[in-house]
């Protein structure tokens, strides 16, 4: 599947949900904003939608108040779903059976993703989703501001962890280039994705003071009674970055992060390598997914029993050769 031909389709409809991931990221907070866009531009009706409460620093992105994390209260005729791997990545695993007769579009750059839409537009080697809806957007014939300009910029700087990660490549310097054509700040959104206020400032050194590695494999944590300790809830942590301080510790070659959500009875993990060991795979023993060089998943069960089962299988995992 290629984009024009998915563009192709989206013109053929008319009532839109878009989807983001739980958890959400500047990819798939910007990708779910150029997709609005782009069905405007197109005089769709739409509705955006993601299943969390988007991180305050994305707040000066245009158009975020319309991001909503209630299921919009039209009946649609496309699902389209971005950045995601399946849908319990997008809260929307009974969307099937409650409109039938609805097309899934999916898009999306992970390793990870299961093929699960009646369209599936899934290209591994690009940096981001918001750079395949970018395309469609210029595709569609639709200008390109400072706005989106904004919107890309912002996805590619998170997505790659600040231009570190493998997937930084030549289409992301090239389109970041034309971000600053467009009289993108890229210096001050580079400062709000990277910068964190006192409480999540010590947040950091409660995470990273709790830091521990054995066998090649840092470990580190997020829970209740941390938040609790500096006066933080689930919406106001801003915990992006914290994982890449202990994956570039020489000879680390696995970091997990392990976030405890009592409430919903779950634990989300991130895993990171920089070491060339293939993160996505292990993250799939657990129904989670993502890149080889960064991963997660969701496993529901007593806290410490997760993060004890999880910690024992990545030793395995790299017992075996990965």
């Amino acid at each position: 599947m290629s984009g024009a031909e998915v563009l192709s389709r989206i013109r053929k409809a008319n009532r839109f949900w878009v989807a983001g991931h739980i958890g959400p990221d500047g990819d798939t907070i910007t990708s779910v904003l150029l997709a609005g866009r782009l069905l405007r531009y197109l005089g769709k009706e739409y509705g955006l939608y993601i299943a969390d409460s988007t991180p305050e620093k994305f707040a000066f992105l245009s158009g975020i108040e319309d991001v909503r994390p209630e299921r919009p209260d039209f009946d649609p005729d496309v699902l389209l779903t971005l950045d995601a791997p399946n849908l319990t990545r997008v809260a929307l695993e009974d969307f099937p059976s409650l409109y039938p007769s609805a097309q899934i579009i999916n898009i999306d750059h992970h390793l990870s993703n299961e093929g699960f839409g009646d369209v599936n537009w899934v290209e591994l080697d690009r940096g981001a989703a918001c750079l395949m809806v970018l395309e469609l957007l210029r595709a569609a014939g639709a200008a390109v501001s400072r706005e989106e300009g904004e919107m890309v910029f912002t996805g590619l700087f998170t997505e790659t962890g600040g231009f570190v990660f493998p997937n930084a490549t030549r289409e992301v310097f090239e389109v970041c280039a034309e971000a600053v054509r467009l009289g993108v700040g890229t210096s001050d959104i580079a400062i709000r994705m990277t910068a964190r206020d006192e409480r999540n400032l010590a947040l950091l050194g409660k995470i990273l003071s709790g830091m521990k590695t054995e066998d090649g494999i840092a470990v580190i944590e997020l829970t209740e009674k941390m938040l609790s300790e500096v006066d933080l809830d689930h919406a106001e942590e801003d915990t992006d970055s914290y994982i890449r301080y202990p994956t570039s510790i020489p000879g680390i070659k696995i970091t997990i992060f392990f976030r405890e959500l009592a409430d919903l009875g779950e634990v989300r993990i991130s895993f990171r390598s920089l070491a060339g060991v293939d993160v996505n795979a292990l993250a799939a023993r657990f129904g989670g997914g993502g890149h080889p060089a960064a991963a997660g998943a969701k496993v529901e069960g007593d806290y410490e029993e997760v993060k004890r089962l999880v910690f024992e299988e990545a030793k395995a995992y790299l017992r075996e050769g990965a």
